[in-house]
């Protein structure tokens, strides 16, 4: 038995798992909100030997879908977020592909490379504000739940998170892929409930669908986010509010800072 690491509840022992190919760990549930938590993860050193696991196949293709629903949405229903962070943002694809799109999205992973997004490193533990936050593929990874969401709730009013929710009734961890027993790092598994419970905490207003959440200050109407969230319907969207792209800004800035710093090692 356990403490939920989330709403401070009783959590069960619900199974018990082989991660890394060599770790025999215990999952614990809680009685009230149904979130999955791992004993304390002492494997994390190991598991983050590399941020991006060779098994994460997906990585492109979810941002392509994460790109098309953020653009709608910055432009549709929060055209008013002009500065925009991605919290724990990998190689900087997203930032990139969103600066193509013409939204200022800066970067932040201090566990990654950012190899795409290169200058637009954000710095947070500035007073900095931002109008927007995204933290794809970052949920599942925390250790502490609200050191993070308190983080979150200090940069940004506006969220876009994206994890799968377990089931209503929850598999064993050998019965799911999203417990990613390969790669180690997936310590925190979300129910419906886990995260109504973040929302009303943190007083944001809370919309899914498919594995994407919204949470917002204000109050927005639930058919018209889950319309522009839906892809293979929302594309007559896309021509909507469309922003001038900052490649040829970026580019500028790419060209300035190298001749900065071949002059201060010049010197």
């Amino acid at each position: 038995m356990s403490d939920c690491l989330l709403c401070n509840a009783w959590s069960d022992h619900f199974a018990t798992a082989t991660i890394l190919s060599k770790y025999d760990v215990d999952y614990f549930r809680c009685r009230d909100c149904g979130f999955i938590q791992t004993e304390a993860p002492y494997w994390l050193d190991e598991a983050y030997d590399q941020a991006i696991v060779s098994t994460d196949v997906g990585l492109i293709s979810r941002n392509e879908r994460f790109a098309k629903t953020t653009d709608r949405l910055l432009r549709i229903v929060l055209p008013g977020a002009k500065r925009c962070l991605d919290y724990g943002g990998g190689y900087g694809m997203f930032t990139r592909m969103m600066r193509d799109r013409g939204h200022r999205f800066e970067h932040h992973d201090p566990y990654c490379q950012n190899l795409f997004a290169a200058g637009f490193n954000a710095n947070v533990d500035s007073d900095v504000r931002f109008d927007f936050l995204t933290a794809f593929e970052v949920m599942e990874h925390l250790e502490n739940p609200h050191q993070e969401l308190q983080t979150f709730d200090c940069l940004a009013d506006n969220w876009l998170v994206s994890t799968e929710l377990l089931p209503d009734h929850p598999p064993l961890p050998n019965d799911w892929w999203y417990y990613v027993l390969d790669g180690g790092q997936h310590i925190s598994l979300w129910s419906k409930r886990a995260l109504r419970i973040v929302a009303e905490m943190y007083d944001r207003h809370l919309i899914s669908y498919r594995g994407l959440h919204l949470l917002t200050r204000e109050k927005m109407r639930p058919t018209v986010v889950r319309y522009l969230m839906r892809n293979k319907f929302a594309g007559i969207c896309d021509l909507i509010r469309r922003r001038k792209p900052l490649l040829g800004e970026d580019f500028r800035q790419a060209v300035a800072e190298t001749k900065a710093a071949a002059q201060t090692v010049s010197v």
